[in-house]
């Protein structure tokens, strides 16, 4: 088996790991919430951060909604104002035109409520497409909107083509629902992409733009802020991309093995198994912590009989980050993947959106 390596760092002398910070930019799905119902645990820790003076934006690469119905979801589940607000990615969209346009500028809408209540909140003038014919648009935002049509995406394809600049609020791929992933709105730009051959401008995650956005709603420095989020591909690539500290929790999307193997653009600096890791004492993933973890020369990674504690899931994944980084082979085995998980206490979730 692999020796493990030595002087595995902790910042056990200041209390809880939010303590560290003065801001928390938080996601939602999977983090906060599972569709409608509470993740676990997630509700009573927020108020004990806000209670604490930290203040949290949540930030969401869902574009349909618009911050006011994302906040009265919030509240009905528990999270209780004052304290707190929300960004969405068609927050960002929009404040990327803003700097960019004159004020009532006409931007073409395409998506939920929210992309157009966020043009206008901006100061831009939103244009929906059976519109378009009457007005000069010298922009476009695309967002995720259940009622999306081959017509709008049409048109969309249409402006593009003639050189109206077109900005998409994120580029995922699929959106949770009650019976798996459907289409979400990087499926919709893809279609648009496919017809037209041009890239948007992205201001969702993984980009920096909407933690910037959130971070001056904080008004917070970079070293005084923390990401938390499930998704390593969106919300610890995003944080790692805006300079931020990051606790990546294992209530929602992205699982131990996605972890393990994650390439350094993607690693965090924290790990728990849910939002409550936020009320424990810090603990970064630096260097491989003594011998609780071994891999054996087929790559099979073990726990020591008789340990217990979250300081094993930070031992697992630094070992496994020590191992991959040094050249050796760490198994890919599902069923290896998964009992660990079960060892850990960190079992597998619904799938869900950054």
């Amino acid at each position: 088996m692999l020796p493990p390596s030595e002087g595995f760092q902790t910042d056990r002398s200041t209390g809880s790991l939010v303590a560290e910070y003065d801001g928390v930019i938080c996601d939602l799905d999977g983090v906060v919430y599972r569709g409608d119902a509470a993740v676990p645990g997630a509700v009573a820790t927020l108020r004990d951060v806000l209670a604490s003076g930290v203040g949290v934006v949540f930030a969401t690469n869902n574009a349909s909604r618009s911050p006011e119905e994302v906040s009265r979801h919030l509240r009905e589940i528990g999270v209780e104002d004052p304290g707190w607000s929300v960004v969405t990615s068609s927050q960002s969209a929009a404040a990327y035109l803003a700097k960019r346009l004159p004020p009532g500028a006409s931007v073409l809408a395409v998506g939920g409520p929210g992309v157009s209540e966020a043009l206008a909140e901006a100061g831009l003038g939103p244009v929906r497409v059976p519109d378009v014919a009457d007005t000069t648009v010298v922009a476009i935002v695309q967002g995720l909107g259940m009622e999306v049509t081959w017509r709008e995406l049409a048109a969309v394809g249409n402006l593009v083509r003639r050189g109206v600049p077109w900005v998409a609020t994120n580029r995922d791929l699929t959106f949770p629902t009650a019976d798996g992933p459907a289409p979400g709105n990087g499926a919709l730009v893809a279609a648009v992409r496919t017809a037209t051959t041009v890239d948007p401008h992205v201001t969702g995650k993984p980009g920096p733009a909407l933690f910037d956005l959130a971070r001056a709603r904080l008004d917070t420095r970079h070293d005084a802020t923390l990401v938390c989020g499930d998704r390593l591909d969106t919300d610890i690539a995003g944080a790692n991309a805006a300079r931020l500290d990051s606790l990546f929790v294992l209530s929602g999307a992205s699982r131990l093995q996605e972890l393990a193997f994650a390439p350094d653009c993607q690693r965090p600096t924290y790990v728990a198994r849910d939002l409550t890791g936020l009320l424990k004492s810090p603990l970064r993933l630096r260097q491989t912590p003594g011998d609780l973890v071994e891999i054996s020369p087929d790559g099979f990674v073990y726990v020591r009989e008789g340990d217990s504690g979250r300081d094993l899931l930070q031992a697992v994944v630094t070992t496994a980050w020590a191992a991959l980084d040094d050249g050796h082979t760490i198994s890919s085995n599902a069923a290896m993947w998964r009992g660990l998980e079960r060892q850990l206490g960190v079992d597998s979730a619904p799938i869900t959106l950054a």
